[in-house]
């Protein structure tokens, strides 16, 4: 082989070259600003095992389908983690969503509720979209028109924590006070189950009042603020502008009071999750990561909402969010039972529903809450998020809350009042078998009541010693309190505890059956 002799100058252009090849290879495998690195891993998804990783070098959009996740939402403050985890409304590459974990997200505004259900229909291949909002109840009375979609709810993004409200006259002091009356509501709604709950706690049927059906809850609202109805359900801020405007108007409940009633949550396609499990798994990580950053900082959203809803000023925004509560992710699995039977978990209040629509003629048939869920994407995603998000602890909540009641300083107005027959053996406070399932009912309630007191009223017939009766009545109720605070929880200080003997009947004492009514737990939800 010949000699062939390079100069100084060909020497430095060689090694610049080298410099620039080494570095080539070493950008090549190093990990993109864009995604996560490849070697985060989510347990398995049916058998099978997914990256959390976008394999987008190139810097397109979501790897797999080459276009953003398209998520129906309304104007809404119960989004507000996703907004920020999405940096806005559209889809972009500045967000968490796809510096994190590789994927773009559009959130869709579509507050025309038959046009949402026509997007889900139509799919995010054909313009529409993948994900849909809903509430849990609104979800168990359509169920049965998108079945053949297979649309699973995988995920709750928030409670009702205000949003949702009733608007009465001021003789209107409990739910009981509304029989004979005009109640405005949008029908086969989330406002209209708050309603029908509210009746059925009551002991009332639905034929107790007169509802005025809209086709908007604020036309609801407005009936109310121009003396039309004797009360109206709506949501936040027309429902609370429409008390005001009534001379003596006020609110008689709300969700404020209801914490677990309206359950905000996201339902997939179901051939998008078959199709893309690992692009559930990471919108979750996304969007948890979001509600983590809001929950810390509320006003870190403000603009972002300002910017995306239509009308909404800064203090609009705060408000929105005060009015809504965003479950992270370890509230998630208890919300989906995953960490254990709740009292209010989303088969609780999918199977009520279902039960107060097929009552109404509704809906036929019934439909398996666990067949319209999933868990397994908030499975799968446990390792990562416990990384991200801090361990999941068993956290009960019905602990949520704290309570300052003292029935001899303020008696506490009642909201409303469940009338439970617990029958006791003559003389006896002791609970049977029977007593304790019975009063897992009231314990629902009060649960749904979250940040509400119960006031827990003992009742006997007027057989016997009236004082006797009395101190009889008082043991009867703290054995009932004893035994749901026992086994379900509860703070002792939400519970107010009271002996009335026989002094308030419900019915005849002079015949057995009234008596038997007499002998009765009054269940009166206090604030």
């Amino acid at each position: 082989m010949a000699n062939i002799r390079i100069n100084t100058g060909g020497k430095i252009l060689a090694a610049v070259l080298a410099i620039a090849a080494l570095g080539f290879v070493g950008w090549k495998l190093l990990p993109k600003k864009d995604a996560v690195k490849d070697s985060k891993v989510i347990p398995k998804i049916d058998g099978k095992e997914t990256k959390t990783a976008a394999s987008a070098d190139d810097g397109k959009s979501t790897p797999g389908i080459d276009r953003p996740i398209k998520v129906a939402i309304v104007t809404w403050g119960g989004y507000a983690g996703g907004i920020l985890a999405n940096n806005g409304f559209a889809a972009n590459k500045e967000s968490i969503f796809w510096k994190e974990y590789g994927i773009e997200v559009e959130l869709k505004v579509i507050d025309d509720y038959a046009a949402s259900r026509d997007a889900f229909k139509k799919g995010g291949d054909n313009g529409g979209v993948d994900i849909m909002w809903g509430t849990v109840d609104s979800y168990a009375l359509e169920y049965p028109e998108i079945k053949a979609l297979n649309p699973q709810a995988f995920m709750q993004y928030d409670w009702s924590r205000g949003g949702d409200a009733i608007a009465v006259t001021k003789e209107i002091k409990e739910v009981a006070d509304l029989k004979g009356k005009r109640v405005a509501v949008a029908e086969a709604t989330p406002s209209h189950y708050f309603a029908l709950y509210l009746l059925s706690q009551a002991n009332m049927k639905t034929g107790d009042v007169n509802f005025v059906f809209t086709a908007s809850a604020i036309e609801a609202a407005a009936l109310f603020r121009t003396g039309k109805v004797d009360a109206a359900v709506s949501w936040s801020p027309d429902v609370y502008q429409a008390a005001e405007a009534r001379e003596g108007g006020h609110i008689l409940a709300s969700t404020k009071d209801a914490t677990a009633l309206i359950a905000d949550i996201f339902i997939s396609r179901g051939d998008f999750a078959d199709k893309h499990p690992e692009l559930l798994a990471k919108f979750l990580l996304g969007w948890f990561d979001g509600v983590e950053k809001v929950n810390a900082k509320p006003a870190s959203v403000y603009d972002l909402m300002v910017a995306g809803f239509e009308g909404i000023k800064k203090e609009d925004a705060k408000g929105m969010i005060e009015d809504v509560k965003l479950p992270s992710y370890a509230e998630n699995l208890a919300f989906f039972e995953v960490t254990g039977d709740q009292l209010r978990g989303y088969d609780d209040i999918y199977n009520e529903s279902v039960t107060i629509w097929r009552s109404l003629g509704k809906i036929s048939g019934k439909t398996v809450a666990e067949a319209t869920r999933t868990p397994k994407y908030l499975n799968a995603i446990r390792v990562e998020a416990e990384k991200r998000f801090g361990k999941v602890e068993a956290k009960e909540a019905t602990k949520e809350f704290a309570f300052d009641f003292n029935e001899k300083k303020k008696p506490k107005e009642s909201i409303l009042t469940k009338r439970i027959s617990i029958f006791f053996p003559s003389g006896k406070f002791e609970l049977d078998g029977n007593a304790k399932t019975v009063l897992d009912d009231a314990a629902a309630l009060a649960q749904t009541f979250g940040s509400a007191g119960m006031r827990v009223t003992g009742n006997t017939d007027s057989k016997g010693n009236a004082a006797k009766n009395q101190t009889l009545s008082q043991k009867r109720a703290q054995a009932v309190v004893d035994y749901v605070i026992q086994k379900h929880g509860f703070p002792k200080d939400k519970f107010i505890v009271v002996g009335a003997g026989s002094k308030n009947p419900v019915a005849d004492n002079n015949t057995k059956e009234g008596r038997q009514q007499n002998r009765r737990t009054d269940f009166e939800i206090v604030r």
